[in-house]
């Protein structure tokens, strides 16, 4: 069967599926009938949408590039997208935090500066307790969440959707660049879920035409951007969850561009507004220095004065996004303290390393720690960052193999490490995975599609729970995760034994 006919095939048929993921969305209504949500049929279509998804990519795989073929996955995909947009969120929260975020920097306070708990107790703190309330605000302060206060009860909407920010006592956790992206939509049209995903679409069509642009200046067939533009799961927590990772990956797929051109300095640049994005893609700095420094050496060009300026470029751009935030001090990241001490969700080897602390060991959780909830876990999280350092170290300081291309070497060895971060991590969100899915465009690993269609099963969690089924819980984590690692170990052997490297 002729490629294009297989995505005509599987593209209508995911859109059907999307369709019905639409009116399946209109029975999750926000604090209504959780006993009563369609979460098995939900598992049932997103099953089905990771099916197609794996039958187009393996076609795709097998087959050239051609112009026709690449706008027949550019339409489909838009029309994937377009489907899903006026659904309503199946089991994700996250979007209110976000629209009110925009609305606090819109009005020039610091978004960073007060939880949403703050500006709701106000007038109940200032009615109670008038001395101790002057005394923990400033003039300054009290006008500033006394605006909040009047902004919370604008409208309807405006309180109902503050109301449903969850973690109400933690001040906001997201950087800069989201910031400014909040800000932006809340300037467009305030409290509204549908611009919010409208910009995310800018962002995810800027993903996917720096995917295929990568490919295309690596030799490979561009059409390999199926595999991100189709991935069910991006689709999900970008479109329906409406999660702000798009933001930063738009950013980083810009990054790996320029690094593939040789544009290094663009690369920093882009590498950096992706940090902005989301935290975590700084892990990749010293792999873009070692790109640039073998690079010009290779030229015979000095290559020290180069990197330290790609640095100086990295750290002023990142500096640079958070002057507008810092007038507060380390208040500014006091939601990422708490994020970072107590947030557990989903793990899978974060959890069997805690295990051996707690259980195996026994160490004690009584004793007072800092950054983390107890002992076991921060001896966890220094045992899981020791070896993500440690395997960038080892992926830094590595000489190249003979006829090794140094370009897709350091895309893998972006792969391996972002990877890693994901599986060690304490927070194993499916969205998370996002950050991996480009680089499967390049290093197409069947055992990591995978994952992308087993996550999925992390929303049993809510069905477990609304059904009074709470023993069960802790085997999702295994049910989503146990597959994957008996694949990968499988594709890693034997793709050693056919003499392929490790996936760069």
């Amino acid at each position: 069967m002729r490629t294009r006919t297989v995505l005509l095939i599987t593209g209508i048929g995911s859109i059907l599926l999307y369709l019905g993921l639409w009116r399946l969305s209109l029975q999750f209504n926000w604090g209504e009938g959780y006993a009563e949500r369609p979460i098995l049929a939900y598992l049932a279509l997103y099953a089905a949408l990771f099916g197609l998804y794996a039958w187009a990519a393996w076609n795709i795989l097998k087959t050239q590039y051609d112009w026709n073929t690449l706008w027949l996955i550019l339409i489909l995909g838009l029309l994937f997208r377009g489907a899903i947009l006026p659904a309503n969120q199946i089991q994700e929260d996250d979007i209110y935090r976000y629209l009110w975020d925009g609305k606090v920097f819109a009005h020039g306070i610091n978004p960073f500066k007060y939880s949403p708990n703050e500006v709701s107790r106000m007038k109940e703190f200032m009615i109670r307790d008038p001395a101790s309330f002057e005394a923990t605000y400033t003039p300054d302060q009290i006008r500033e969440l006394t605006k909040l206060y009047q902004l919370k009860w604008a409208s309807d909407r405006s309180l109902v959707y503050m109301e449903r920010i969850n973690h109400p006592a933690v001040p906001t956790i997201y950087p800069p660049m989201a910031q400014y992206v909040f800000r932006l939509v809340h300037t467009l049209k305030p409290d509204s879920i549908a611009m919010m995903r409208l910009a995310f679409f800018v962002f995810d069509l800027m993903a996917v035409a720096f995917i295929a642009l990568t490919l295309r200046a690596l030799g490979r067939n561009p059409n390999l951007c199926l595999v991100y533009y189709w991935c069910p799961l991006v689709i999900k927590e970008t479109f329906n969850s409406t999660h702000l990772d798009i933001i930063g990956i738009a950013f980083l797929t810009g990054a790996i561009y320029f690094l593939v051109r040789a544009r290094y300095y663009a690369a920093y640049f882009f590498l950096a507004l992706s940090v902005l994005g989301k935290l975590y893609p700084a892990i990749l700095l010293p792999l873009y220095l070692k790109r640039q420094f073998q690079s010009l050496k290779a030229k015979g060009n000095p290559p020290w004065k180069a990197c330290a300026l790609g640095v100086a470029l990295f750290a002023g751009v990142v500096a640079v996004g958070y002057v507008p935030f810092v007038n507060i001090g380390r208040d500014a990241f006091e939601g990422l303290e708490t994020f970072t001490t107590y947030w557990q969700n989903n793990d899978s080897l974060f959890a069997l390393v805690l295990w051996f602390y707690g259980t195996v060991l026994g160490v004690s959780s009584e004793l007072p720690v800092g950054f983390s909830y107890d002992l076991p876990s921060l001896l966890a999280k220094i045992t899981v960052l020791i070896i993500v350092l440690a395997v960038l170290a080892y992926l830094f300081f590595r000489k190249a193999q003979q006829g090794e291309d140094a370009d897709r070497a350091c895309l893998g060895d972006q792969f391996v490490i972002m990877g890693l971060v994901f599986l060690l991590s304490p927070v194993q969100n499916p969205w998370y995975l996002i950050w991996v899915v480009p680089y499967l465009c390049f290093f197409p690993w069947r055992s990591w599609v995978l994952l992308t269609g087993l996550l999925g099963f992390y929303y049993l969690d809510f069905y477990f729970e609304y059904q009074d089924m709470k023993p069960l819980i802790p085997w999702i984590v295994w049910i989503e995760f146990t597959p994957f690692y008996l694949a990968f170990v499988y594709e890693f052997w034997v793709r050693g034994r056919s003499h392929e490297t490790k996936p760069h």
